[in-house]
Parts: C-alpha cells; sequence; structure tokens
C-alpha cells in the first residue's frame, strides 16, 4: 500500500475554535510523499509539522508549536487523517484553532473524502510493535502489544450515571472509523463549563458541537448523540488522533487505556518513539 494525498485543494468554511470562540476556515492542499501532516499558520508565515517532537501537554486539547507559534485543538482532524489513511497534507489556517465544527470528525471527514484521495509512489509507513511498550501515571494506563492489526481498547470512569465504567473494542481500518467513530462527539459537565468560561475556554462550546452532561446525572441534549456510548467512542477518537503525532505512522498493535487523556497520550507516544525504539519496527504497510 503506498502513501497519500488528496486529489484536489479543498477550503472548509464556518468553524469556531472550541476554546478561542474564533472563526476560522481549513484550506487543504496535496503534498508529496514523505511530507508528513503539516499545519501552516498563515497570519503568522510559519509551518508546523503534526508531530510529537512539536507538540506541547495539554489536558484540553493537542497543541503543536514552532517558533513560538501554535496550532491547538488539532485532534479531531488529526484523527480523520489517520482513520482516512492520509499520510501526506498541508493545513492552512488564519488562526490558533482548528475549529471544532460539530464536535466529532464528520465535518472533516466529509470534506477530504470530497477532496478525494490520491495515491504516491512510496509505499505507506507503519510502526509495527515488537515487544509490549506500557506508560502509567496514577490511575491512568496505556500499553500496546503487538498484533497484525490496530487495535483500540478504551476504558472510562466517570462518576456519571449516564457514563460510569466502560469498555469499548474497536479494530481502526477505513470503513470502521467511517462508521463507528468520525461521528462520534466531544463531551463535557455542566459543572466545569462555568469554570472553563471563567478561563477564557470553551467559548465555542454549544449544546450542538458538544455532549453535555449535567449535574444530575443526566444528558442534557440527548438529540446530539449518535450512540449511547458515544464519550468513550469520542476518547478513542481523541486517542486516534493523537498518536498519529507518531510520524504520522499508524500503530499496528494492541492499545488498551484506561482514563487516559491528550497529555498521557503525547507522554506514550514519546516514550515509545524515544525510549523503546528496540520495542518497534518501522515498515512498508502490506
Amino acid at each position: 500500500m503506498n502513501q497519500t494525498t488528496i486529489k484536489n485543494s479543498i477550503i472548509l468554511k464556518g468553524g469556531v475554535g472550541l476554546h478561542s470562540g474564533e472563526k476560522t476556515d481549513l484550506f487543504f492542499f496535496p503534498a508529496e510523499e514523505d511530507h508528513g501532516i503539516v499545519f501552516f499558520r498563515g497570519d503568522k508565515k510559519v509551518k508546523i509539522p503534526a508531530n510529537y517532537k512539536y507538540a506541547k501537554p495539554s489536558a484540553l486539547c493537542t497543541t503543536i508549536e514552532n517558533k513560538g507559534v501554535e496550532v491547538t485543538t488539532i485532534e479531531h482532524l488529526l484523527s480523520v487523517c489517520n482513520g482516512l489513511g492520509i499520510d501526506n497534507m498541508l493545513i492552512e489556517l488564519h488562526g490558533v484553532e482548528v475549529p471544532i465544527m460539530d464536535g466529532s470528525g464528520h465535518e472533516f471527514y466529509s470534506a477530504l473524502q470530497s477532496a478525494g484521495l490520491r495515491q504516491l509512489s512510496s509505499p505507506r509507513k507503519v510502526i509495527e510493535i515488537l515487544e509490549t511498550v506500557m506508560y502509567q501515571e496514577n490511575e491512568i494506563t496505556i500499553f500496546v502489544s503487538p498484533s497484525d492489526r490496530s487495535n483500540f481498547t478504551f476504558s472510562i470512569d466517570f462518576d456519571h450515571k449516564q457514563i460510569g465504567q466502560q469498555e469499548v473494542n474497536f479494530q481502526l481500518n477505513e470503513r470502521n472509523y467511517a462508521e463507528k467513530i468520525a461521528k462520534a462527539k466531544t463531551f463535557g459537565f455542566r459543572k466545569d463549563y462555568e469554570k472553563l468560561l471563567k478561563q477564557g475556554l470553551a467559548k465555542g462550546a454549544n449544546n450542538k458541537n458538544a455532549i453535555i452532561l449535567d449535574d444530575e446525572g443526566n444528558i442534557e441534549n440527548m438529540e446530539a448523540m449518535t450512540w449511547l456510548n458515544e464519550p468513550n467512542l469520542h476518547k478513542i477518537l481523541d486517542q486516534i488522533g493523537d498518536f498519529y503525532l507518531a510520524n504520522n505512522y499508524r500503530i499496528i498493535g494492541d492499545v488498551f487505556s484506561h482514563k487516559s487523556g491528550h497529555s498521557s497520550h503525547l507522554a506514550f507516544i514519546r516514550k515509545l518513539m524515544d525510549e523503546c525504539t528496540d520495542k518497534y519496527v518501522i515498515v512498508a504497510d502490506t
């Protein structure tokens, strides 16, 4: 299987940043082989590779930085790139934050699908896990073990009667991603919303782009949901995006995660790529 890019340039208009509340259009451009997924801050004239070496730890979103210039909340878009198998693309925006759109990957997926995919001449590269790699931090656990497929098992545990303890298993491939993950919306707790606003965050959040969990253990906007276990599915969507920071290579292995988030995903990828180089190989995708 060869590397891919998009066939045609495309513009996605009308989005706002989840935290900044600022309107931002996205411009997608084809790129040559081994280019990777790269963001271009057109207002600052700075390119930032979507790569763990440029990433910054954050509990609320995934952020990359180069020369003091940031792009934030890249996880949903990066997840779609991984889910579609797009290896190379230039993404231009004129603001700090990728728009939240409907809170899932669906609108990014639809836009990139409409642009079409084009195979390039070089083989696609993947990370093949040879030995188990584990990361632990307090209650957080992430480990990946050898497998011939890209599998995700995600366990969550929230003190909310509509979520509680859940575990979801998902095999990552292009068809499964489109059918089971792309539409999974982000979620948040009503009790945290006012705190985030006081911190200058969540300015673009509303009941159409986030599943809202109230203080009585209910879901305020059931009409926004596609699946009853959508919060857990969204955690997998996020992780698929965060893990694509590993040089934009899909990880072939069995991934298990418990209570993890953006900062722990980044810590795991850094440990895997820099400290455990004897436990994986980079090979052509067959």
